[in-house]
């Protein structure tokens, strides 16, 4: 019983360690993926519009700094990306992580844009599987529909006969008397 009880302590110890590396590891993967790095020319107001929920002046700033060539086009790139998935503007991100890894493959900000890239791919494929299991359960509802429909027609017709059979016998009953 002692042994028994000193590895269900092993296992939870290993457990508790595995859950607070998985936690450390998460959490440091969303700090990474959150930080919003602004281009020098809106980092005054940029940063604080980010703050304050203003993701869409946040973008077009950005924009117009990449447009006018203000600061380097991989931060740029790399905030229009970020911006655009908080805005839920997915395939929009996912289009300014491609070209930011595309035309600047040794950024520092190329490795997360690609973990980017990785995260919003499958969540549009996530989103592609949903849309089409929705399809399929309102294909089977429709269905559904049909076939009740039609059992209950078949039944109408069964008790038709069933009442048609009734008269039948009740005249050859009364035919025989």
């Amino acid at each position: 019983m002692a042994q028994e009880l000193k590895i269900h302590v092993k296992e939870a110890r290993s457990l508790t360690i595995l859950v607070g590396a998985a936690a450390v590891i998460v959490g440091c993967m969303l700090a990474g993926c959150s930080t919003i790095t602004q281009p020098p020319s809106i980092n005054t107001g940029g940063a604080s519009q980010v703050n304050s929920g203003n993701l869409e002046v946040t973008l077009k700033e950005t924009q117009k700094a990449l447009a006018e060539g203000k600061d380097s086009q991989d931060v740029a790139l790399y905030n229009i990306g970020v911006v655009s998935a908080h805005s839920l503007n997915y395939l929009k991100a996912l289009q300014s992580f491609k070209t930011l890894v595309k035309n600047h493959p040794t950024s520092p900000r190329a490795e997360p844009a690609k973990i980017w890239i990785q995260a919003l791919e499958q969540m549009l494929a996530n989103a592609e599987e949903k849309q089409k299991l929705a399809d399929e359960k309102r294909a089977l509802a429709r269905e559904r529909e049909q076939l009740a429909q039609e059992r209950n027609k078949l039944n109408y017709e069964i008790e038709k006969s069933r009442q048609l059979d009734d008269e039948i016998e009740q005249r050859r009953r009364s035919l025989k008397r």
